[in-house]
């Protein structure tokens, strides 16, 4: 997906303007609104013990939000909502900008040899504290597909009115969540054996 291509065009333009009017729309209300964003987003991860990720490929299918307490574009939590973007096109380039910088590329199917590792996360629960997806990862040929559920929790909030602060949390959860997933050695026996 090139966002600037995208963003660039006609419909593009119109279908940026009705993304923000729904945020818009979706966020009036009582309780504080912490605006996310995939650009902003700088995976701060060590690298070094996950080096045999560099120079492999990967296809990112279908992310999936199967949470219901959550809205096309929000999570919540104690009287604050975070998002901005559709949640699962937040995901889906937060989790490209981190393997990225693993030194994977992220391809689309039409381009991806035969035999590329493929991706599909489905976030299952979505709040403030913590974040769960089910991962369904497929290798080579003949290879089983590995499905497993990754969890992570946040850390307590410091201050609850501090919104750089929570948009700087909700950044480091989503970190640790692709972290606990690339650190798997079942995870790695398929993307990057």
């Amino acid at each position: 997906m090139n966002k600037s291509r995208l963003l660039s065009s006609p419909v593009g333009l119109k279908l940026g303007f009705l993304a923000a009017l729904a945020f818009l729309i979706s966020t009036s209300g009582c309780g504080t609104t912490i605006g996310l964003s995939s650009d902003r987003y700088m995976p701060k991860l060590d690298t070094a013990p996950l080096a045999k990720y560099s120079g492999k490929a990967i296809v990112m299918h279908n992310f999936e939000n199967a949470d219901n307490d959550t809205s096309f574009y929000l999570y919540h939590g104690q009287g604050r909502r975070y998002g901005g973007p559709v949640l699962t096109s937040y995901f889906w380039y937060c989790f490209k900008s981190t393997f990225t910088k693993l030194g994977v590329n992220v391809l689309d199917e039409a381009q991806a040899p035969t035999g590329t590792p493929a991706l599909d996360v489905r976030l299952t629960h979505i709040n403030e504290a913590g974040f769960t997806v089910v991962a369904t990862v497929s290798g080579a040929t003949g290879q089983p597909p590995l499905q497993k559920e990754y969890s992570i929790s946040g850390p307590p909030i410091a201050d609850p009115k501090d919104q750089a602060a929570l948009e700087s949390r909700a950044y480091s959860m989503m970190t640790a969540l692709f972290g606990a997933m690339v650190s798997d050695p079942q995870f790695q026996a398929v993307v990057a054996p």
